[in-house]
């Protein structure tokens, strides 16, 4: 390090150390002209301005932010206060999104780990009463179920679509919300799919699940057995003396995201219940 009135120089490895980079990013730099020493002696050694690590430091700001050299480089020669400012607007912008987007992110990675930790603790043949706060959804159209017209296809490019459409509102995976009353009587028609949200500043069309009592079934195994487990659930309503409420919701705890077998997956039944009159 050498001083001047009013200046502090820095060699390459110390400007490197100050910096927290490899010397040979440094020599790449001066090789393009994005930052070069202030001077190199007669022996060939660099020295770098203390006034330098700003520099350095907005270059190393703009390169984490997926800025070209080039587009750095440029700045650089023909930088203003002005363009300082256009710039950093455009790339808090930039952040912004993309805060949103990890948080979204972070909201499915915990949901995925509270649902398939549910799912491994839930026993099988299980069913109790559990009392379920008030929660608002957010609700697709009503599906038609009629076994001729609504395909497999169809039905998963419609919850694709709902997943899609609800992710920056929603704080939940999709499940689907049916008709008790036809469910039970194995005449389902009509079912909706459904999203849980915290979100009071939404268009969508929202559905409020009531705060109650709820028995709660988990159904170990492929979907196409899943009337075995309703079928248990409607016993243990009636046994208890107890009468559903209007909907039954399915929330899918362990899919194909988590195992290959449909023999491994668990999905959650609840329906509310209320003392007979």
């Amino acid at each position: 390090m050498k001083t001047t009135p009013n200046e502090v120089y820095l060699t390459t490895g110390e400007f490197a150390r100050l910096c927290k980079v490899n010397k040979r990013t440094l020599f790449h730099y001066d090789e393009i002209d994005l930052l070069k020493p202030v001077y190199t002696n007669e022996k060939g050694y660099r020295y770098y301005s203390h006034r330098q690590l700003d520099v350095f430091l907005i270059i190393h700001i703009l390169k984490e932010l997926k800025m070209p050299l080039k587009d750095i480089r440029y700045y650089l020669d023909h930088r203003t206060a002005e363009q300082l400012i256009e710039i950093a607007d455009k790339e808090m912008l930039h952040i912004e999104q993309e805060i949103t987007k990890l948080r979204q992110i972070q909201r499915v990675l915990q949901e995925t780990v509270d649902f398939t930790a549910k799912g491994l603790s839930a026993k099988h043949g299980e069913i109790c009463i559990e009392e379920q706060p008030e929660e608002k959804l957010i609700r697709s159209e009503m599906l038609i179920d009629d076994n001729q017209h609504n395909s497999y296809l169809e039905w998963t490019n419609r919850f694709r679509e709902f997943d899609h459409f609800t992710q920056s509102v929603a704080s939940s995976f999709v499940g689907t919300m049916m008709d008790t009353r036809e469910l039970l009587s194995g005449e389902q028609q009509t079912a909706y799919f459904f999203v849980k949200t915290d979100s009071i500043h939404t268009d969508l069309q929202t559905f409020t699940k009531p705060k109650g009592r709820y028995a709660v079934a988990f159904h170990h195994g492929t979907y196409d057995t899943l009337d075995t487990t309703y079928t248990r659930l409607q016993d243990f309503i009636e046994q208890q003396h107890l009468q559903p409420g209007e909907y039954v919701y399915e929330e899918y705890l362990i899919d194909e995201v988590a195992v290959t077998s449909e023999e491994d997956y668990v999905t959650r039944i609840t329906v509310e219940v209320i003392n007979h009159g």
